[in-house]
């Protein structure tokens, strides 16, 4: 049985499988050390240019890589993924963005709680994907005057799936799945609309129908992070989001 040491890893590796894929069609290059991910180009939006892979004992060669990011490339605004809260970048001008929570879902775990009038159903075309992002866009203010973030290419990936919840054949909510190794990464569970209710269940259930082997793993903080253990997730550990 997997311990939480593990749990906390297969998460954050996902998370650097989900930061690769969408540089990637956007023809951003990105590196994978022993201790961290990093890009020195100009990410999406939501993405940090640096994201931690472990904790404490590689800190000085991930602080390193983050001066790099000041000083040879000049990036003044940016921010860093501190996936295990072992790095403290306030002498670098940095401050803290948000706190969250590295998140893991059992493959036995039941499902329960769907919202009745809420139907979620797998993106499969271009047009049905630039409809998953405008509803995503509702929630995401700063990507509103961006261009389009998730190219249709991405629907060539079998290791993503977009997930769009519908009511009343209108889409309100919003889920991304990404599968890497032996785990299914969640994010981007979000809606705009008033009375819904917690998406966690929803969203859970299709995605343990597409993959029903594979525990599920993510971060949520916040009302998300609730209603998150609401549909079976536990929490692992923290995670900080430090902007510069």
């Amino acid at each position: 049985m997997i311990d939480n040491e593990g749990k906390v890893d297969q998460a954050v590796q996902n998370n650097a499988h989900w930061y690769e894929a969408l540089c990637r069609i956007h023809g951003v290059s990105g590196e994978r050390h022993a201790g961290y991910w990093i890009s020195h180009g100009t990410v999406p939006p939501y993405l940090s240019n640096l994201l931690t892979l472990t904790g404490a004992a590689d800190a000085e060669a991930q602080l390193a890589a983050i001066r790099s990011l000041i000083e040879v490339d000049g990036k003044s605004h940016f921010s860093v993924k501190d996936g295990f809260q072992c790095l403290d970048l306030g002498a670098l001008d940095f401050h803290v963005l948000f706190h969250a929570t590295w998140i893991y879902r059992a493959p036995d775990t039941p499902v329960s709680g769907d919202v009745p009038e809420l139907e979620w159903s797998v993106v499969r075309s271009p047009a049905e994907l630039q409809e998953w992002e405008q509803t995503w866009r509702g929630t995401n203010p700063h990507a509103r005057g961006h261009a389009p973030i998730f190219l249709p290419s991405l629907l060539q990936d079998s290791d993503i799936h977009f997930l769009l919840g519908k009511r009343g054949g209108a889409g309100v909510a919003t889920a991304a799945l990404n599968r890497s190794g032996d785990v299914v990464g969640i994010s981007n569970v979000f809606s705009d609309a008033e009375g819904i209710g917690p998406l966690f269940p929803g969203a859970v259930r299709l995605a343990t129908q597409l993959h029903p082997a594979l525990p599920i793993v993510g971060y949520e903080r916040g009302d998300s992070l609730i209603d998150a253990g609401g549909a079976g997730f536990e929490r692992l550990r923290d995670l900080t989001i430090w902007i510069r």
